[in-house]
């Protein structure tokens, strides 16, 4: 293998590299195959581009369109016509685009593999390819070539998770360095040879030197001292990325942000990124959907809520005994959870949990608040962690309600608000907003009804102001959970009721085959609040007006109760449907996603999380493996065939000699080196003979007996012809023993060599 070679190979290291790296930034590994192909179909223009002697502005306006193109067919094939772009594909390509900036504002990695990112990718790497081999074999600018890949792969650190970070910057720092050594020697090999400057030396003999392996030990030294380095610096651990989610998990209406699952409990009124990730963290098995919560917050400063103090009782030593507020005409639910991706020490229960069997393995290892009555661990959750929990659910309906007239908490946190709160404009608003309620029942609903009016939105500007409350109540009016949360328990505070604001989870999608088990995902991450009733406890309400179908009015929000229900008031204000067409608040006749502040119409059917390029993708990708396959297979076939060609079609000896002759030096070409201009086979054959150790004796009597049959009047005899035959597939046989496996890969598969033998 010559240096170029090598070089490049060392650049496709690091361009491999740097595309693994992106594998924390995606939550599959479909995002490989495209980038790969666009990246190998972008080098490959410009490398047969700059053989052919293409000029530069022709080559950059081919691997731009064959770019475009490319893009088209995976991501809009639907919108081609006979192969080529239409103005609907483009636009489609640049509305996959304008998706992907909005959503990047909520997205944490791992994230899907959008159209938009992926699109991004494509093109970085294409570019990437590209730039790398101008840079190395045109321009012969090693550092520059590795530009891309640097600014590349720092972008996948930024916005990557953390897991596997190691071992990717270990193997992209290999990969740097291995290139450098590999293209710094292909650039000394391109200034010339070696002229010794000894007299006591050969000429063609280089010094011994040991610059080699100081360099080798100084990069090895380097890779080493940036790996380990950072286990000694006092931040190691936290996160040095923005979007990473993994110093902490975002929340909202949107998921998670860690790849560990941890979902952040912080509620507030200022708008703020949160997560979009559809990572199934857990399932649940029930009879009865639930809105499964984690923690419930108490104390508001104007801006955020808080949770009371944990003040947790050991369930094995009769925690729940002290539990507070259980409805006592509650029925017991009992529900069994499997945890996948979520994290955190709070375990997910419908409210209000009253039993852990004794029999589970975290039966001693749980506390219970009395107060609130939410679930924690010692330790932390893992993925596998099974546990079952009983909950006292009560289900009551509009009518029970309403006859409720005692709404005030024995503690003061559920009904105080801050001294800087504009407490009487807000009071003010709450009035006029309820003034037609006949009953304090009445007066909560029309609250929720009236926020149900506003506009869901998870990407309200994060405005800068004072009252945040009073802003989105009067100007915005539109946000995410944790905005309407806040309002209505705000604005039912200021009418004198006891408000808490609960967090955890929407209760998820049904499996079609089994409708007591229940998937949750990160996007199911909710907020709602609750109201307190003295004789049936917490009742949960939902003024958030998401329009995926997935957070409705309670069912007792008006006489009659619907039917099929969340069960239970305190554990899910919703209904949930149970039919496959509406297992995610799909509507009949409405196209899944339809109406979402932001919806990738780019999904098929075949399973959750499943983007229709990916299926234009794959039939691609068996295309180009069925051709690879193909070629892989014929070319070495073809090759073999043309020489016994030569030898069947040979009508006499003298075509047979040539025809053994030709064997060789085709075999010799690409195992050794060509044949120079005007060099005569014997000098051929001496020179082959030297740089492959073959026999020389036997390839200087091929070269003879061919020279005898192209030029000596009289020929060959047959036994000379049969002779060069035999010496021809010894030294063939010879030839390959002694040849690299670079070598005899471009003897099987050169299509030079293909031209060559036709």
């Amino acid at each position: 293998m010559g240096p170029e070679a090598r070089a490049r190979l060392g650049l496709a290291g690091l361009l491999l590299a740097t595309l693994a790296g992106f594998n924390r930034v995606f939550d599959a590994g479909g995002y490989f195959g495209p980038a790969l192909l666009g990246m190998a179909l972008g080098w490959a223009i410009l490398v047969a581009a700059r053989a052919r002697g293409v000029r530069g502005p022709v080559t950059a306006v081919v691997s731009a369109s064959a770019l475009l193109w490319y893009l088209t067919f995976v991501f809009e094939s639907p919108y081609m016509v006979y192969g080529f772009p239409t103005g609907r594909a483009l636009g489609g390509l640049a509305l996959a685009l304008g998706r992907m900036g909005q959503q990047s504002r909520i997205d944490f990695a791992p994230v899907p593999v959008r159209p938009g990112y992926m699109i991004l990718v494509v093109i970085g790497m294409w570019g990437a390819a590209t730039l790398a081999e101008l840079a190395s074999f045109a321009w012969r600018r090693p550092l520059l070539a590795s530009l891309p890949c640097m600014v590349l792969f720092a972008a996948a650190l930024v916005f990557g998770s953390r897991t596997g970070a190691f071992f990717f910057v270990a193997l992209w720092l290999g990969a740097l360095l291995t290139y450098w050594a590999l293209e710094s020697s292909y650039l000394l090999r391109s200034w010339g040879s070696w002229v010794s400057t000894w007299n006591d030396r050969p000429e063609d003999e280089p010094p011994s030197s040991i610059t080699g392996g100081i360099a080798r030990s100084m990069g090895a030294t380097c890779v080493v001292a940036a790996l380990v380095a950072p286990v000694l610096l006092p931040s190691f651990g936290s996160s040095v990325s923005w979007r990473n989610g993994s110093g902490g998990a975002g929340f909202g209406d949107s998921g998670v942000a860690a790849s560990g699952g941890v979902i952040d409990h912080l509620v507030s009124m200022k708008p703020r990124l949160v997560a979009r990730n559809p990572v199934a963290l857990f399932t649940v098995r029930s009879q009865v959907p639930s809105y499964w919560r984690l923690i419930t917050l108490a104390n508001f400063d104007g801006v955020s809520w808080q949770p009371l103090r944990f003040q947790g009782t050991d369930v094995d030593s009769g925690g729940f005994s002290e539990v507070a507020d259980v409805p006592s005409q509650g029925r017991r639910v009992a529900q069994t959870f499997t945890i996948q991706a979520l994290g955190g020490q709070l375990l997910p229960a419908a409210p209000q949990p009253v039993a852990i069997p004794g029999d589970e393995d975290i039966y001693d290892e749980t506390r219970v608040d009395p107060t609130s009555g939410y679930l924690q661990l010692y330790g932390n959750l893992g993925p596998g962690t099974t546990y079952s929990v009983v909950s006292s659910v009560l289900d009551v309906g509009y009518k029970e309600l309403r006859r409720e007239r005692a709404f005030s908490h024995p503690l003061d946190d559920y009904s105080e608000l801050p001294p800087d709160l504009d407490v009487a404009r807000i009071r003010r608003i709450a009035t006029n907003w309820t003034e037609d309620a006949d009953t304090p029942l009445d007066r909560l609903l029309a609250l929720q009804n009236r926020l149900r009016g506003f506009r869901y939105n998870l990407y309200v500007d994060d405005k800068a102001s004072s009252d945040y409350l009073t802003r989105f109540l009067t100007r915005t009016r539109e946000g995410y959970c944790q905005q309407f949360a806040t309002a209505y328990a705000v604005l039912a505070r200021t009418l004198g009721f006891s408000t808490r604001v609960s967090v955890g989870f929407l209760p998820g999608a049904p499996s079609p085959s089994d409708p007591s088990q229940f998937t949750v995902l990160g996007t199911d991450a909710h907020a709602w609040p609750e109201v307190y009733f003295r004789d049936f406890g917490w009742i949960a309400f939902e003024p958030t007006p998401r329009d995926d179908g997935e957070a409705l009015p309670p069912a007792y929000s008006a006489p009659p109760a619907p039917a099929g229900g969340i069960a239970g008031l305190t554990g899910g204000p919703g209904q949930t449907p149970r039919n496959s067409a509406l297992a995610r608040g799909v509507a009949p006749g409405r196209r899944a996603g339809a109406g979402l502040s932001i919806s990738d119409q780019t999904t098929v059917a075949g399973g959750p999380g499943r983007f229709r390029w990916q299926q234009t993708f794959t039939r691609l990708a068996i295309v180009v493996l069925i051709v690879v396959t193909l070629f892989l297979v014929a070319v070495p076939l073809l090759k073999e065939a043309r020489v016994r060609r030569r030898y069947r079609t040979a009508s006499g000896p003298d075509e047979l000699a040539s025809a053994a002759f030709a064997e060789f030096e085709e075999e010799a070409t690409e195992l050794a080196t060509p044949r120079l201009h005007a060099e005569s086979a014997p000098a051929y054959a001496r020179r082959v003979a030297a740089r492959r150790s073959v026999s020389e004796p036997d390839a200087v009597k091929l070269a003879r007996i061919y020279e005898e049959a192209e030029y000596a009047l009289s020929g060959v005899q047959p036994g000379e012809a049969d002779e060069a035959k035999t010496l021809a597939r010894r030294l063939r046989s010879r030839l390959w023993a002694t040849s690299s496996w670079w070598n005899r890969a471009l003897r099987l598969f050169s299509v030079r060599g293909l031209r060559r033998a036709v």
